[in-house]
């Protein structure tokens, strides 16, 4: 809720008062916990005004008799005037209890009943957490900064704050200069028509021409009807329809215009969505393009284009609580301010941005950025950091999609590696440095979803990009050749049951985590990297486009040499049970197939012709790669292989990657031998014995 008008007060409420230095209970001489408060009223006063219908009091008479039922209803009974109402406060700073920023709790505190850890004497509690906010001509401002949310993001007060902040960022903000040297090869021009009060779009070739310009980040949640075709640019007609955008596209053109620019960058008017050529040379272009931008529009909040994201906010449906206290301003005169309480039920929700896997290259590829969430605007650059006065209203805190310490890439790669150069870090060290932050964005692009399931190569081609000159490397299709082949080891983090199927259209080869889509880790792939085994001799990536050499492959087939043993696979069985098939060079007396204990499989998919959702037995071997070598956690890792025809005219035997294994003998104290008279070591030592062999995954 947005409208300061509509929060509750009362003669009940008010006696509420929020003062961070009222931490002496009355009738107890214990002090309480350093961030405990008390309200300076009981919980008399709190069942009184409940009967006077105060939303406070009722709000809580409600949550407190909901979860505690007979112990709250005896206390109301007994000694409601003896027990005080307190309440534990958050700030953002966590070096201060100054601003505040949330209370986590409202309780009541028993004073004959010992102190307990985080709720003191409190056994009863409202355990919500409140957000507090007050404006900025209150007294309380110094203490409070969150302030109310802007109902209006597309208002001229907004426009003009919007505006400040990018011509103070460009001007003052020595962290954030750049120097532009290009556009992108095509552009929206955009120019306010000031007799229909609506806007004049056309698309334009900028040949060399460098002028400021607007990149726009947003989902597209499905096709648009308004897209540039190889036909409209034949046409010679490339004056656009402003009624005819998709809504976010529309109010894309506002923000630009009112930040006094004219130039506007949007994928579905500037690439040629029919072309694949111009397509794959656009995306291979993304790093450039909004990198160059002077500040990038972020529709965060909404989940298709046709949403928009300069609509009205208005909460009032989900807040549950919104009443206005007094606040004691901890200064020399104990001055009295107003703070604002409130409850939005769903706030906390993550912007749908967020979840798009496009938009996170956007994000980290953009030196400025004007985000509009579904509680504020603000700014994101790097120094604002959560400075305050970087937002509309609402918090200064980070979103769900803050900038985390690889969000600039381009400047921050280079400067940090400048740093430990100058250190006198060794190359090995600056090497895994790299290779880490790589990691980090993998984590928090694979989960992500996509329209078209075949981008999950392109969609973080353009940070691939931006990685080669420090990873020194060739990228394989996902993957530097240098972490290899210990960083085939990724694993897919859903379990069983939520498992995706294998893409019916080619993403990527097996052994990459772009030939599959969910999440993928690579704790594995660290832990065998200091012992690895296996050896990669050849890697044959065959690109879609020779021009686009971090973008999609038609084909991608590793030569690898180490040992492998045959095993049977019986998925859908408890913990997916793997059996080694007997070796012609064991005795007759040798059982046919053999459990393999202490291992967890990792399935890449849940596919029907990979033996999901059954017993059926799946041939396949096992690959060893390497050898974790913890202290605790010991033994092989590899891949689960199947073979497959080989139309080469080599004569190597080939196979697809099924998923990951790794075997654990060390993680707890275990017998010496199992009842098929196998050792620990036996499975330690899992491979040894067995020759290498040259093998081909594709």
């Amino acid at each position: 809720m947005s409208d300061l008008t509509s929060y509750h007060s009362c003669e009940h409420c008010q006696k509420f008062v929020i003062d961070l230095e009222n931490r002496r209970p009355p009738n107890d001489p214990e002090r309480s916990e350093e961030s405990i408060f008390f309200f300076g009223t009981t919980l008399e006063e709190v069942l009184k005004g409940a009967s006077d219908n105060c939303q406070l009091c009722v709000w809580l008479d409600y949550n407190w008799e909901e979860y505690y039922g007979d112990r709250y209803r005896r206390l109301a009974k007994a000694s409601a005037s003896q027990i005080a109402v307190c309440a534990d406060s958050y700030s953002m700073s966590l070096a201060d209890r100054y601003p505040v920023d949330e209370l986590l709790f409202i309780g009541l505190w028993e004073s004959d009943l010992p102190v307990t850890s985080g709720f003191g004497k409190c056994r009863v509690v409202c355990q919500i957490y409140l957000d507090v906010l007050t404006t900025r001509d209150d007294p309380a401002s110094a203490f409070i900064l969150t302030r109310p949310i802007a109902r209006r993001p597309d208002s001229d007060e907004n426009m003009t704050l919007a505006r400040r902040w990018m011509e103070d960022c460009l001007n003052t903000h020595p962290n954030c200069r750049t120097e532009q040297t290009s556009m992108p090869s095509r552009v929206l021009r955009v120019d306010e028509n000031k007799t229909s009060g609506g806007f004049d779009v056309f698309i334009e070739h900028t040949y060399d021409k460098v002028e400021p310009f607007v990149a726009l980040s947003y989902c597209w949640g499905g096709d648009q009807d308004c897209k540039t075709t190889k036909s409209r640019m034949e046409s010679g007609d490339l004056r656009l329809s402003y009624d005819k955008l998709a809504r976010s596209i529309q109010d894309a053109i506002k923000v630009t215009v009112g930040l006094g620019l004219k130039y506007l960058w949007v994928d579905a008017l500037c690439i040629i969505q029919d072309d694949d050529n111009d397509k794959i040379e656009q995306i291979a272009d993304m790093p450039r393009i909004y990198n160059q931008a002077c500040v990038t529009i972020v529709a965060a909040k909404s989940d298709r284009a046709s949403s928009g994201f300069l609509g009205e906010i208005d909460f009032a449906k989900t807040t549950r609580l919104a009443v206005k206290l007094p606040f004691r301003c901890p200064d020399e005169n104990g001055t009295l301010g107003s703070a604002y309480l409130s409850y939005i039920e769903d706030r906390l929700e993550p912007e749908p941005i967020i979840s798009r896997s496009w938009t996170l290259q956007e994000r980290y590829l953009s030196n400025r950025s004007l985000e509009f969430g579904r509680t504020q605007m603000r700014w994101i650059c790097a120094s604002s950091g959560n400075k305050n006065g970087y937002c509309d209203g609402w918090k200064r805190e980070e979103s769900a999609d803050d900038p985390s310490h690889v969000l600039f890439i381009y400047r921050e790669l280079q400067q940090d590696i400048e740093d430990m150069t100058s250190a006198r870090s060794s190359p090995e060290w600056i090497a895994d440095w790299v290779t880490s932050r790589w990691e980090v964005i993998l984590h928090d692009y694979t989960p992500r979803k996509l329209s078209v399931p075949t981008d999950r190569p392109l969609a973080v081609s353009g940070i691939a990009q931006v990685f080669a000159p420090y990873m020194k490397s060739d990228y394989l299709a996902g993957l530097w050749r240098s972490t290899l082949p210990s960083y085939l080891c990724w694993h897919v983090t859903l379990d069983e049951h939520e498992l995706l199927p294998r893409p019916t259209d080619y993403q990527g080869p097996s052994w990459s985590w772009t030939g599959i889509n969910g999440p993928v880790r690579f704790v594995l792939a660290r832990a065998c990297e200091q012992d690895c085994r296996a050896t990669l001799l050849n890697a044959d990536i065959k690109l879609v486009n020779a021009y686009a050499k971090f973008g999609s492959v038609l084909q991608g087939i590793l030569t690898m040499k180490g040992r492998f043993r045959r095993a049977v696979w019986y998925r859908g069985t408890a913990k997916d049970l793997l059996k080694l098939r007997r070796q012609s060079s064991q005795t007759d007396s040798s059982p046919e197939e053999t459990t393999v204990k202490y291992i967890t499989v990792h399935p890449d998919t849940n596919s029907v012709e990979e033996g999901t959702g059954s017993s059926n037995p799946i041939e396949v071997s096992l690959f060893e790669i390497g050898n974790r070598t913890g202290r605790k956690k010991r033994g092989p890792v590899g891949l689960i292989l199947h073979p497959v025809p080989n139309e080469s005219r080599h004569s190597l035997t080939r196979f697809k990657r099924l998923g990951l294994f790794h075997i654990n003998v060390g993680s707890t104290r275990r017998k010496t031998e199992d009842t098929e008279g196998s050792s620990i070591e036996d499975y330690a030592n899992l491979f040894e014995g067995f020759t290498q062999e040259t093998i081909e995954i594709e």
